[in-house]
């Protein structure tokens, strides 16, 4: 026996003696994912700290897979909702690391190669379906026109000076662009569509900021045809 099972343990035996007289939340001694029942002998009334300080203490007591389905257990603590008053507690940035990755490595490692049965797709699809947003306030609306309108912009109806349009020309000649946008733009470039535009003198189609240096009224065939 460990110490964190001497905390855990003095803290039910503590709660079974003497309850606590504000809200307090019911915690399964054994818990129900470890194969714990809901018989009144593994039940204990706690209050909402020390409800979280037991949940936190199992993830001490146990290992292995049964570490992780603590730490879930402990994680679900931060939900809140309006009959459950969750404790704030001061736990460390640190500690609240480490959980959430043993958190995640853990539902990694039950997710992987789990195929999601058919009853439980119909339940996620049930649970969306005519879902309806909430109806937006007129104010919000009011807001959103006025962005679109341009009028939320602090330069909306103003113009630049001579002086200060030439203060950014100085200031962005020259400019050089990090290798990492360069790429950037060059990837997005490789995989757009460019535009398309047919060409009536030489029948062809061509991209369109091609199209007026090369064809339409520039078409070799144009031409030659205005010569003859």
């Amino acid at each position: 026996m460990n110490k964190y099972t001497v905390w855990y343990d003095s803290i039910i035996n503590k709660a079974r003696a003497t309850p606590f007289s504000g809200y307090t939340e019911t915690h399964h001694i054994i818990p129900r994912s470890l194969g714990g029942s809901n018989d009144s002998t593994n039940l204990v009334e706690l209050s909402a700290r020390q409800h979280f300080v037991c949940h936190w203490l199992l993830t001490k007591i146990y290992t292995g897979q049964d570490r992780g389905k603590m730490i879930n257990a402990l994680v679900m603590m931060q939900s809140e909702n309006t009959y459950q008053q969750r404790y704030n507690t001061k736990i460390t940035s640190r500690v609240f690391a480490t959980l959430r990755e043993e958190y995640a490595s853990y539902i990694s490692k039950m997710n992987k190669g789990r195929i999601q049965p058919l009853d439980e797709k119909a339940r996620q699809k049930a649970a969306i379906t005519g879902r309806k947003r909430a109806p937006f306030s007129q104010e919000w609306l009011d807001k959103i026109k006025v962005a679109r309108q341009g009028k939320g912009n602090g330069m909306y109806g103003k113009k630049h000076s001579a002086e200060t349009k030439a203060k950014q020309s100085a200031k962005a000649l020259g400019r050089k662009q990090s290798l990492e946008t360069i790429e950037k733009k060059a990837n997005a470039i490789r995989g757009m569509k460019r535009e398309k535009k047919l060409c009536p003198h030489c029948n062809q189609e061509v991209a369109v900021n091609g199209y007026a240096r090369w064809h339409g009224d520039n078409c070799k065939l144009n031409l030659l045809n205005s010569q003859n």
